[in-house]
Order: structure tokens, then C-alpha cells, then sequence
């Protein structure tokens, strides 16, 4: 979780399965972060690094979402903010991917040829969104068995977002639709009580895989030794 110049960063993964299979699971990625309570269906998880590697072998939060789906064989989904200015959405079914969402995806490249999201499909220029973002909705509709017959989703995910909205608040209605607990967007609050969510007591912290001390000693031990200034003679 952190908060940059235009707002705040922050991601996680939803599973649909037992805690103890997930918190078993992201210990085996090496995750890095807090792990929710059970919630339904779903257990929320939240990355110490929001933008960056969250787990073992360099994983981003959409890479332990894909093998956590694949290892559990369960529904997972992936939400990433960048600074309340750009959302992405990666969903998985089992060894199966979804097609991902990205508010705000990359130009075409110089040569002019198709830019492609992580996974190879192809992706719109100029911030509109993905190619059929209505196909993304029915994806998510069906996956997670969610009802939505006024198409709210497929509007929310087309959206144009004005300067009194933000990324947040698109994520928050995009969770409504699919059932799924919102406060991931209060999730900066962490290691405190999440505002709208579980107390602190409800929450496992995982470094490198490992809770408590040694996950704190094993999370330190894996991060890039900063160099000692210099002293004058």
C-alpha cells in the first residue's frame, strides 16, 4: 500500500476458497502481505508492495493470482491501482485466463503495430479501455455468477472518469457487481484496523511465505541491501 503524488496505490487478490488453503499456498509463492479473513465464498489478500514483486520468482499480484487459481483450482482475481488514476483487472478460472482490464492501457508501439496487454490479447489505444470491454463484463458476469441485468458492469468498465471520480471508486462498484468485499480500497490503513473491514487481530501477515518474526526476517532478508553513505574524512 503506499500513496503517490495523485492518489493512492495499492493491490490484492481475491481466492474462493479456505483460508487455510490460501494462506498454505501463498506461503509456497513466497507472498508478501496480509491475508484477510474468510469472507463467503472469498479470502482477500493484500500486497506489502503495491505496484511492484509480491512474491517468490518476481511475481507481480497478477502472477499469484494466476498460480493461485491454477494450484487451488478455484476462481481468483487480481485488482491493481495505481496512484487512484489507473485500475487493472486480471481474472482466473482454474489454469484458465480471463480477459484483463486495464483503464488506461499503453499506446501502440512506434511501428505501429497492436499493443498487447500480459496475457497477448490486443489492447485499444488512448485510455478507453480494452478492446470490448463488454466482453470483459460478460467474462466476469459468468465466472463469478454474478447477476446484472441493467449492464452495469460493462458501463462501469467503459467509463470515462471525471475529475471529482477516481480509480477507487470505480474498483468499489466493480466489486458490488461481482459480490465481492470492497475494502481493499481502505487496505493503505494496514498493519491498523482497515477502515470498513477486518480488525487488525483478523489479519495474517506473511513475509516471503513466513508469518510472524520470521516472515519479518525473511521479507528483510530477500530485499536489496541499500549502500551506507559516504563519510567525510
Amino acid at each position: 500500500m503506499g500513496e503517490g503524488v495523485a492518489g493512492l496505490s495499492y493491490s490484492g487478490v481475491y481466492a474462493a476458497a479456505e483460508r487455510d488453503r490460501v494462506i498454505a499456498a501463498l506461503g509456497e509463492l513466497r507472498f508478501t502481505g496480509y491475508i484477510g479473513p474468510q469472507e463467503g465464498t472469498w479470502v482477500l489478500s493484500i500486497a506489502g508492495n503495491p505496484l511492484g514483486k509480491v512474491a517468490g520468482q518476481k511475481r507481480r499480484i497478477h502472477d499469484v493470482a494466476r498460480d493461485l487459481a491454477a494450484t487451488l483450482d478455484v476462481v481468483t482475481l487480481a485488482a491493481e491501482v495505481s496512484q487512484d488514476s489507473r485500475l487493472r483487472v486480471w481474472a482466473f478460472d482454474g489454469e484458465d485466463a480471463l480477459p484483463s482490464y486495464d483503464s488506461h492501457p499503453p499506446e501502440e508501439d512506434e511501428a505501429g503495430g497492436m499493443a498487447l496487454d500480459d496475457f497477448g490479447n490486443p489492447i485499444m489505444s488512448g485510455g478507453g479501455g480494452f478492446v470490448d470491454n463488454e466482453m470483459v463484463a460478460v467474462s466476469l458476469l459468468s465466472t463469478f455468477g454474478a447477476e446484472d441485468p441493467d449492464g452495469t458492469l460493462g458501463e462501469l468498465l467503459d467509463e470515462d472518469l471525471g475529475e471529482d471520480t477516481n480509480e477507487s471508486e470505480r474498483l468499489t462498484s466493480v466489486l458490488r457487481v461481482l459480490g465481492l468485499p470492497t475494502w481493499i480500497v481502505s487496505s493503505d490503513s494496514l498493519p491498523r484496523r482497515v477502515p470498513g473491514g477486518p480488525d487488525k487481530g483478523e489479519m495474517l501477515r506473511l513475509g516471503a511465505g513466513k508469518p510472524g518474526v520470521q516472515g519479518f526476517f525473511a521479507d528483510a532478508l530477500r530485499r536489496p541491501a541499500r549502500p551506507r553513505p559516504k563519510r567525510d574524512p
